[in-house]
């Protein structure tokens, strides 16, 4: 920022120029001019922070000089005082649709000039620092490793970021524009995808979920994507668009098929899984962490609403990817262990625990969650039976209806407490009731996208445990019975 600002004084008279300029001279560097045409040059050459313009002068009057600026030049942001003797009405208006910030009548009096200079300077200031900052966080956004882009209710791109460019290998004013799925979605994938942004936008799809679809780069290759998308919504409720933000998974599926031959080759050893783990943990958790934190970055610079909107979307699908990432390093974490050490665990507050950490999903979904127990069930158990108890809970709030009442269970059955989550989602065919427990196996497919890891990780638990795991029907109604067993603490 330079020590002084600089404005433009145009105006055809020279002794209001010169008057300008002794008012002016002290304070800041002066560039003056005294017609229209004089005046564009200058304000393309010397780049003033704000301009003095007066209305009426020959050739090009001050109305033709802002709309100039405003329009042709598109420079929004340098304020524009508009020095006239005309006080009417209808000059204020024409002044306002040109593009003029304030207004200033003649004869000026040095008092007044100086208030409306230094209120409109210091606006601008502020401006000059946001626009600096937000450029800054959006470059660096700009070089996170996953294609970011929003396509119109036609799914046109109307924008998408520097590393999405560089992904598809085009400059983005060729891409800025195209329809996407004709463009760069392969034929025999163009039935399903639309289907999928067929049930975002008219909300048969939950949004941020993960799915794999291909793309056809700028030298004819196809590269597989995983993609985590989301519909844009109006003040009304209403689709205006989708969010589409993927990474490139060509390489990891190809590393993955070979891990898996490896894996065979290997019978399943410890250490393919820790290898697997790591990866996990270091190769993917980290990225995600720092796409997180530029986004957070943004959302806090960000004055815009619907950029916040954006922002928060591709916020809330990061949160996503990183829980996915860490069930799945968590899981292989518990595959390698086969010893656990056992302690006394009291269910009451381990169970009032996890009810009150989902009291946000359960009051967003209208639903009931009633607890049945004693006042003491305490039990034999390692702390990480905590995590079935979540596991648990967030499965049944996922799959239940809105409005609808889960019931959690202790009962005493001798020497050991039985734990049951009774839902009223649509319950488990019993086809699936053994396999439901399986790493990778869901249900309810087209509704609700995810890696199925929740349940394998209660089982691998339970197993640890050396307890029972599974899976009955509601006696009571639709839904399922998710129920458990731990020893008593005797």
């Amino acid at each position: 920022m330079p020590s002084k600002y600089k404005i433009l004084i145009v105006d055809d008279e020279p002794l209001n120029v010169e008057l300008l300029s002794v008012y002016l001279g002290d304070t800041y560097d002066i560039v003056t001019s005294y017609n229209g045409e004089d005046a564009l040059k200058k304000v393309q050459n010397e780049c003033p922070d704000l301009i003095l313009l007066d209305v009426m002068m020959p050739d090009m009057n001050g109305y033709d000089v802002c709309r100039t600026i405003r329009n042709d030049f598109k420079i929004d942001f340098i304020p524009i005082i508009m020095v006239t003797a005309l006080t009417g009405r209808a000059d204020h208006q024409k002044g306002i649709e040109a593009g003029a910030d304030e207004f200033l009548k003649k004869p000026i009096g040095k008092f007044e000039l100086d208030k409306k200079i230094t209120s409109l300077l210091r606006i601008k200031k502020q401006h000059d620092s946001l626009l600096t900052e937000k450029n800054k966080a959006y470059h660096y956004l700009d070089y996170v490793g996953v294609l970011v882009a929003v396509l119109d209710i036609d799914y046109r791109i109307t924008h998408i970021n520097k590393k999405g460019s560089d992904f598809l290998g085009y400059n983005s004013d060729k891409l800025i524009g195209r329809e996407w799925v004709e463009s760069f979605i392969p034929k025999d994938s163009v039935n399903a995808i639309l289907k999928h942004y067929g049930g975002l936008v008219s909300g048969l799809i939950e949004p941020y979920g993960y799915c794999e679809f291909p793309v056809i780069i700028s030298n004819g290759e196809e590269r597989l994507f995983r993609w985590y998308d989301s519909p844009l919504l109006d003040d009304s409720g209403n689709a205006t668009g989708i969010l589409i933000s993927g990474e490139d998974i060509t390489e990891i599926k190809k590393a993955e098929k070979q891990l898996q031959e490896y894996a065979v080759q290997l019978e399943r050893s410890n250490d393919l899984k820790d290898l697997f783990t790591d990866v996990m943990r270091h190769d993917l958790l980290n990225p995600a962490g720092l796409i997180k934190s530029f986004v957070e970055l943004l959302v806090e610079i960000e004055s815009d609403d619907y950029k916040k909107r954006l922002l928060g979307n591709v916020n809330d699908a990061t949160e996503k990817l990183i829980a996915m990432i860490d069930d799945a390093a968590h899981l292989a974490k518990l595959e390698s262990v086969d010893d656990i050490s056992f302690v006394k665990v009291d269910i009451h507050s381990i169970l009032a625990g996890t009810v009150d950490g989902f009291m946000h999903q359960i009051k967003d979904k209208n639903m009931n969650v009633k607890v049945r127990m004693e006042n003491e069930c305490n039990a034999v158990g390692n702390p990480m039976i905590e995590r079935v108890f979540v596991n648990l809970l967030s499965n049944s709030i996922k799959y239940s209806p809105r409005g609808s009442t889960i019931t959690i269970e202790v009962a005493d059955i001798g020497d050991k407490w039985k734990i049951s989550f009774t839902d009223q989602g649509d319950g488990v065919p019993n086809a699936s009731k053994s396999s439901v427990f399986e790493r990778f196996k869901r249900l309810h497919k087209e509704d609700i996208r995810g890696t199925g890891v929740g349940l394998a990780i209660v089982k691998r638990i339970m197993d640890l445990h050396k307890e029972t795991i599974a899976v009955d029907d509601n006696p009571e109604g639709q839904g399922s019975v998710f129920w458990l067993t731990l020893k008593k603490d005797s």
